[in-house]
């Protein structure tokens, strides 16, 4: 099986991966192409990647693989408050040992670009290149940070499929956009919420709250550890994206000094989230004319080093983050070949978190399934709103006219002259930089979220035996209760 196991006495994960070779392998790369390694967009998996994968031109002239992270997809791994972006800096970097992968170009979208930063810095003799997409802000913005927490407990909790589905809209607008009637928009929506229904259900409720929690808090890198990549960086970002904005992309690639030439930026006009799905034919392009810049390159694998030495190498690995940190008790009672060990999040925060997972799998098992007997979606997300009345932004419904062919298509609704476009009040508003949230900032919905507990079962009595038992054991008799 395509899987990389990290087992040690701490932690232990399964991290699933695919290639474009025939087999699924490592061991079908073609040694003369150079090889290039990816991860998917943020709260997706490998299977995701199919846009920059399936592209004939990469995929002829590159072997190609894709990593799952730990709490994504088919990966699989034990929840741990401790989660954060140097512990999948540290599973890439024991991937490329198991595997035996050569230096490789990277490739990361959204937030796992900072994972693959912090790869860089830490392991540069296994990066060629990295290309970054779509950047966020290394803080989480203080409006996208309140959306999370808003979010989460009413997907973590929630206990029918219509409030499963607000949750997926509003996850959807924030990547994607609003829906509209592109019939590949509406394809991809489908496709996205049958992916979020399946992988991230209620019943997994404390796998998507480890996701979450590496959103909320994640720890921003310092200009120490920014001058410590010096590999060719290629940055494309989202030019008008409102939760990705490109002035932080600006920010980062000019706190990267060190890289040769300087850090690249390539402004796409759009404003998706999802920037590797949604513009992929021109992330395809930019991302293959970098990559035939770079200099000619093999994929012979390498021999995977001895226990002994891989321990020294991740040692040495973990003592840099401690110079990097001010921390000279960082590497005490660690152990290199663990990677939850190379977290830099603090006490507090793992405390916290570990508590918060503690109680999400309290009853994690009997949570509301969005899925059928044979494991798929009850119903197309698309089609949601053909079962129920659903508002619109004027507070009225409208019957679909497509489901009753028999209506006038011609004559409008007595209130459609009246509908109020909340899109366009909002572009009204002010534009105000947004803010990312500082470490006083995160404390606040963690405090609140320790305080919340997931709804208790509640407890149904069932009344068995005949209905004259009952009825005798019962303080008031039948007939008073039938004269009432």
């Amino acid at each position: 099986m395509p899987y990389v196991d990290i087992v040690t006495r701490e932690d232990y994960a399964s991290i699933f991966y695919i290639t474009n070779t025939p087999t699924g392998s490592v061991s079908s790369f073609d040694p003369s192409k150079p090889t290039v390694v990816m991860m998917h967009p943020l709260l997706l998996g490998s299977a995701w990647t199919y846009p920059q994968t399936g592209y004939p031109r990469l995929h002829s002239d590159f072997n190609i693989i894709c990593f799952d992270t730990r709490s994504s997809g088919q990966s699989l791994c034990k929840a741990s408050g401790e989660f954060d972006l140097w512990v999948i800096a540290a599973d890439l970097a024991l991937a490329f040992h198991h595997l035996g992968l050569p230096p490789a170009h990277i490739f990361t979208p959204e937030l796992y670009a900072y994972a693959s930063l912090r790869f860089a810095a830490l392991f540069p003799e296994h990066c060629l290149s990295v290309t970054l997409c779509n950047v966020p802000a290394q803080s989480e913005l203080r409006r996208i940070a309140d959306a999370w927490e808003e979010l989460s407990p009413h997907w973590t909790h929630t206990e029918d499929l219509e409030s499963m589905e607000y949750c997926i809209k509003e996850v959807l607008d924030f990547f994607t956009g609003p829906d509209n009637t592109d019939p590949e928009m509406v394809d991809l929506h489908d496709d996205l919420a049958v992916w979020w229904q399946t992988t991230y259900p209620p019943f997994k409720r404390s796998l998507t709250r480890t996701n979450f929690n590496l959103i909320a808090n994640r720890v921003p890198m310092t200009s120490e550890e920014l001058a410590a990549v010096r590999c060719p960086l290629l940055i494309i970002q989202a030019e008008r994206s409102e939760t990705h904005p490109k002035q932080y992309a600006e920010e980062l690639a000019n706190a990267l000094i060190n890289v040769p030439g300087g850090a690249s930026l390539y402004l796409v006009k759009t404003s998706h989230a999802y920037l590797s799905l949604c513009s992929s034919s021109i992330v395809n392009q930019v991302f293959l004319k970098w990559l035939r810049r770079q200099p000619a390159a093999r994929s012979d694998l390498r021999k995977p080093m001895s226990t002994a030495a891989l321990s020294d190498r991740m040692m040495s690995a973990l003592e840099q983050i401690g110079q990097w940190r001010r921390d000279p008790g960082f590497t005490m009672e660690k152990n290199p070949l663990s990677p939850i060990h190379f977290s830099c999040l603090s006490k507090e925060v793992c405390k916290s978190q570990e508590e918060m997972i503690a109680s999400f799998e309290k009853g994690e098992r009997a949570a509301f399934s969005p899925l059928g007997m044979d494991g798929r979606p009850l119903r197309k997300y698309s089609e949601r709103k053909a079962h129920w009345l659903d508002g619109g932004p004027d507070g009225f419904s409208y019957t679909d006219p497509k489901r009753y062919p028999q209506m006038d298509r011609g004559k409008q609704p007595k209130y459609a002259a009246k509908n109020v476009s909340l899109k366009s009040s909002k572009r009204d508003l002010a534009v105000v930089r947004p803010e990312p949230l500082t470490e006083k900032d995160q404390l606040i919905p963690r405090s609140n979220r320790a305080n919340v507990e997931p709804a208790n079962v509640v407890e149904k009595n069932v009344v068995k035996g005949s209905m004259a038992r009952v009825v005798a054991n019962s303080s008031t008799a039948l007939p008073r209760l039938l004269n009432r």
